[in-house]
Formats: structure tokens, C-alpha cells, sequence
């Protein structure tokens, strides 16, 4: 990853750049912004490049932190500090403290305004501690890149795990903008650990995101309901229970299409979920190879699907949150009645139906084959 990084940064030099030019930038890898007594807090991981004149290129990391009454201020305190100026054009991460999000407004439209920010950061919420604490462990080693262990879990946990899912400022801005629906956003924090490294910051969770506010967290069940609504995922495995028998199976690829109607003044809505499925642990008693248990096991499968769907329209009821987008296709395909439901609990005036299409594969166990 170190590699490749200073290969990306040996564009610099590829383009025109100076070593001395190099040498003065302090280029980040992620931003933390905290707010507090009226002031934005900036914590910067930065990447300390040192060139000589032979091409040789070296990089270690360094934690930059300033604060100012707008974010643009508090960017030009980094000067008043530091000897380098702050380059964020390869910025991968932003991570967002639960004070600073009810300023979310003022943070974007100053990023928006900055042509170094690239619209593929990714975008990161606390929800009950600082992005100083984030990005500034207790013990951090000069010649690693956090930022590298943030990026593996979110991307491993997204394509693997189903619980989280890698939010870009350009995915962000393009939910937040719209009418009738409501950003889903990842949380991060640490393990709370003495002696805490890099590598104990962890991205497990998500929570909806309504009026500049963090709402509670997701559930597991509801954070997977999303990811297979939004095909977020590549594989994941649930747990099922088949005659008091536990078995794992996964999930593979889903394909998701929700389809809202409107009739006589209500809300049908219908939610069609594609997967593939296949046992891979299940008790020695089950014979896989009779046609009417492996019925059995793919209805269990769905019947758990659809509980983590029906827990995420609760949650969504619950706290009144658009998570699913609904008012937003009433906006676009029913402009005439979204009036009548846009300050409607949507999620108490519909009603749902969900049908799961499973086609499931590899039957058998280790005692009988299939």
C-alpha cells in the first residue's frame, strides 16, 4: 500500500513538480473535523514525504491539528503551526465527530468550493467520541498509514459482512441534496483500548442520517436489510434454524427493485429481492439430498431475509426517517400528491410486500453429498 501510494504521489514529480515543491506539501490521507465552543477542530493525518534529488521518495505519518471558526479559516491555521502547506487533493477520508454533522452545511459547501477535494473520499461518522480520537491513536507509529487499516475494514466488511457499506462524499451529496430521502451513513470508532493502535479503530455499524442529526444506530439485521435492498454487498452469511438445527448460508449478489404505487390515497409498495444462496455449515442429521428439506432450508432463509427487511421498516417508522427513498419516488412518479405525504410517517401509511426469489445451489454435508 506504501507503494503505491508513493507511486501516486510520483506524479507530482512526473507532472512538473519540484522535489523542493514536494518537500513543502503536507498532502493528507484523512481529515477529522470536531466542533466545539464554537469552533471547527481539524485533525489531519498527513503524509510526511521526503524526495532527494537522487528520485528516491520516503513517507512516514504525521498528525496536523488546528482549529478556526469555519472550516476555511481553520485550514489556513495548519500555516500558523506548521512548516508545509496542506494539500488535500488525495484526501481518502473524512470523518465526521456527531457535533460537527449538525454544521454538515457549512462543512460541504466549503469542500464542495475546494478543487483539490476528490467527490471519491470517503466518508466516515462518530457517533459518541471525536475524529481527533480517531485519527489520533495514543500510540501512533511513524512509518504506517492508518488510513490504510480504515480503508481495508470498510471495504472487506462492505463486500463481506453486509453491516456497513463505503459511503463517498459524492454518494453522500447526491442522497442529501434530494427531496424524500434520507443518507445512510457508516460509524466509526475505537476499540477504547490502553495502548490503542491504528489498527483498533473499527467500522461496524450505521445509522441514519435526518435534519444535520445522527439518528440511533442500525441494528445488524436492519444494516444488512439495507445493503440487500441497495445491493451493497457481494457475500454475506446468515444464521437460520432448521428443526432446532442452527445452519449458516450465504448470501451472494443480490438484486433489489422496490416498486411504490399509489391507489385511492394509498401506498402500496413492493420490494423484489433476487439472491443465490448455499448452505455452507449445517448439523450431520440434515440429509440435504431430500428435495423437500432443501425447500425447507431455502424458505428459511427467506422467511430471515425478509425479518431483516420488516426490522428495517420498523426502525424506519420508529424514527420517522426516509431510508428507503420513498417519498422521493412519490416526488418523482406522483409529483401532484407529494403534498399529501411529505410530512406523513410514510413507513405507518404503506403497505409492504416482499418477495424473495432464492435460487439456491451446493446442497450436501460431510456425511451425505449431494
Amino acid at each position: 500500500m506504501k507503494k503505491l501510494i508513493l507511486l501516486g504521489l510520483s506524479v507530482f514529480l512526473l507532472s512538473g513538480c519540484s522535489y523542493s515543491e514536494l518537500n513543502n506539501l503536507a498532502v493528507v490521507s484523512a481529515l477529522g473535523i470536531d466542533y466545539s465552543n464554537n469552533e471547527f477542530k481539524l485533525t489531519a493525518q498527513v503524509m510526511d514525504i521526503k524526495s532527494s534529488n537522487d528520485g528516491s521518495t520516503t513517507a512516514s505519518t504525521l498528525i496536523y491539528e488546528s482549529s478556526g471558526k469555519t472550516i476555511a479559516k481553520a485550514i489556513r491555521n495548519f500555516s500558523v503551526r506548521y512548516p508545509k502547506n496542506v494539500y488535500l487533493g488525495h484526501l481518502e477520508f473524512i470523518v465526521i465527530d456527531k457535533e460537527a454533522a449538525s454544521r454538515i452545511n457549512d462543512i460541504f459547501d466549503y469542500i464542495m468550493r475546494s478543487p483539490e477535494v476528490r467527490s471519491s473520499s470517503y466518508v466516515l461518522f462518530c457517533e459518541n467520541e471525536t475524529a481527533n480520537k480517531i485519527l489520533k491513536p495514543d500510540n501512533e507509529v511513524k512509518d504506517r498509514f492508518p488510513v490504510e487499516s480504515l480503508k481495508t475494514v470498510l471495504l472487506d466488511s462492505k463486500d463481506r459482512n453486509g453491516t456497513i457499506y463505503d459511503l463517498t462524499l459524492e454518494d453522500f451529496l447526491s442522497t442529501y441534496l434530494k427531496k424524500g430521502i434520507d443518507p445512510v451513513v457508516p460509524l466509526v470508532k475505537t476499540t477504547n483500548k490502553k495502548g490503542m493502535t491504528a489498527t483498533s479503530v473499527i467500522i461496524d455499524n450505521m445509522a441514519a442520517f435526518k435534519n444535520k442529526n445522527l439518528l440511533e444506530p442500525f441494528s445488524s439485521d436492519d444494516a444488512i436489510a439495507y445493503n440487500t435492498i441497495n445491493n451493497n454487498y457481494h457475500d454475506i452469511v446468515i444464521d437460520g434454524k432448521y428443526k432446532n438445527n442452527v445452519f449458516g448460508a450465504v448470501i451472494y449478489n443480490p438484486k433489489t427493485s422496490v416498486d411504490l404505487k399509489i391507489k385511492d390515497n394509498n401506498i402500496f409498495v413492493n420490494i423484489d429481492i433476487s439472491i443465490d444462496s448455499k448452505v455452507i455449515e449445517i448439523s450431520d442429521k440434515i440429509n440435504l439430498t431430500d428435495k423437500k428439506i432443501q425447500n425447507a432450508i431455502k424458505k428459511e432463509i427467506n422467511k430471515e431475509l425478509k425479518s431483516y427487511i420488516y426490522s428495517l421498516i420498523d426502525y424506519s417508522k420508529k424514527n420517522n426517517t426516509e431510508t428507503l427513498g420513498l417519498k422521493n419516488t412519490i416526488y418523482k412518479n406522483y409529483y401532484h400528491d407529494y403534498s399529501k405525504f411529505k410530512n406523513k410517517n410514510i413507513y405507518d401509511e404503506a403497505k409492504f410486500t416482499i418477495k424473495i426469489t432464492n435460487n439456491m445451489y451446493r446442497f450436501g454435508n460431510i456425511n451425505k453429498g449431494a
